[in-house]
């Protein structure tokens, strides 16, 4: 089971709080503010109280910038993985103090101290610093040294947002409290740009390919696991799409689906869930991405599960933007 880390950056114009770490797992080094994810807490939550804790400093608003994804780090001679979520703030109050924990000093960006901060930090921080969001890995060895990484930028782009009150379901749960759920779904297409659907023939709609994203996993690395399980095919990745956004209060969730234009490569055997095969789970090509577009638009949700509603309208959003997608780049 990974290790779920909240971290901070506090944006003063030109320079960020950081700090030497006075004592714990890096003490001696330059970091900012963060540390483990409590029970029951999310990760926001997290690393605002972190950042109280640690230097004094009350966080009013902040903004997610993504994940770290620190693979066989060592603790007390285990390898383990350490999952840190990543938040920036320009909208706080108070003034820094040091603590047990952090010695806090403002840096400016452009010089930051990386010869005296962790090895991974500079491959993917002065991204953040430009306002990217990243989706990151760092494989290490024993000597904590990473021996492989991989930094990719998240397309901060939503496609669309939906909640409950979108289908007339009630909204009466304290969203504050509400956890990510994140996804990855392909827009699949083959050689002549036919699209490809799962067909829940058991249940009456339409869905892409894909899937929750597992702990530890990158984003491109979900997408990729899923469509093989669940369409049979290993794929070649195209151009990100955006994602969308669904605040469900019934499961006090917020859903965030990352969409991908993708080719189909190698076909092979899927792998499917029980619960899956309960729902009839068929691939189903379309001649055109407008075919595929009018099949969705056909699904009638009215009597169908509370969250066929969300998908529904989430494909065909994804769905209308690949149409977009494929005329600019392909010519489709």
């Amino acid at each position: 089971m990974a290790r779920h880390l909240a971290f901070m950056f506090l944006k003063r114009g030109d320079e960020v709080l950081l700090g030497i770490k006075k004592r714990g797992f890096g003490q001696g080094k330059i970091n900012g503010p963060g540390g483990k994810v409590e029970p029951g807490e999310t990760y926001k939550h997290a690393a605002i109280r972190e950042t109280e804790e640690e230097v004094g400093i009350h966080v009013k608003t902040c903004e997610e910038m993504g994940q770290i994804i620190f693979r066989d780090l060592y603790f007390s001679g285990k390898p383990e993985t350490n999952i840190l979520h990543v938040y920036m703030s320009d909208d706080f109050e108070g003034e820094p103090v040091e603590t047990d924990e952090l010695a806090p000093q403002w840096y400016k960006i452009n010089a930051m101290p990386y010869d005296q901060m962790w090895g991974d930090d500079e491959h993917w921080m002065p991204e953040v610093f430009k306002g990217n969001k990243v989706d990151a890995y760092f494989h290490f060895n024993e000597m904590n040294d990473f021996t492989d990484y991989k930094v990719n930028l998240i397309l901060d782009k939503c496609i669309a947002k939906f909640r409950d009150s979108d289908f007339s379901f009630p909204e009466d749960k304290d969203e504050d409290n509400f956890e990510y759920r994140d996804a990855a779904r392909a827009v699949l297409v083959d050689e002549n740009y036919r699209v490809a659907l799962i067909d829940a023939t058991n249940r009456g709609y339409y869905k892409l390919p894909g899937g929750g994203i597992d702990d530890g996993e990158l984003i491109e690395e979900a997408l990729k696991r899923e469509v093989l399980e669940e369409a049979g095919y290993e794929i070649e990745l195209l151009c990100p799409l955006g994602y969308t956004h669904e605040t469900r209060h019934k499961f006090e969730q917020f859903n965030r689906s990352y969409a991908w234009l993708a080719r189909a490569a190698k076909q092979t055997e899927r792998n499917l869930m029980e619960d899956e095969k309960e729902d009839g789970f068929e691939v189903k090509w379309f001649d055109s991405i407008d075919d595929a577009i009018t099949a969705v638009e056909g699904v009638d949700t009215s009597d169908m599960i509370y969250q066929a509603h969300f998908f529904t309208a989430r494909e065909l959003a994804i769905l209308r933007e690949a149409r977009e997608v494929l005329k600019e780049k392909y010519g489709q």
